[in-house]
């Protein structure tokens, strides 16, 4: 077995990505209100930069920084179905 390259690694996380957002706006249209349907949308964003004190200051200049992704339960469905595809065509 191959080692993969992180190019292919990344291009599976972003089509997963891809593919969790699309069976998520799928879900808010098809499932009435109810707790399938929150528990399908419940989502926790994880990453830095939602202070107010999250400057980098260099002296002359200084800028913010700041990285969030939204994981839940779609979204990772979503990865596992990118994976299972893309190293089923590889």
């Amino acid at each position: 077995m191959s080692k993969n390259s992180i190019l292919f690694i990344f291009f599976i996380f972003i089509i997963g990505m891809l593919i969790g957002t699309m069976l998520s706006l799928m879900v808010v249209t098809i499932l009435p209100e109810g707790v399938v349907k929150d528990f399908f949308l419940i989502k926790k964003s994880i990453g830095w930069g939602a202070t107010s004190n999250n400057w980098v200051e260099f002296g002359f200049f200084r800028f913010k920084t700041g990285l969030f992704i939204d994981l839940s339960i779609l979204s990772f469905l979503g990865f596992l179905i990118s994976w299972y595809l893309l190293r089923y065509f590889k």
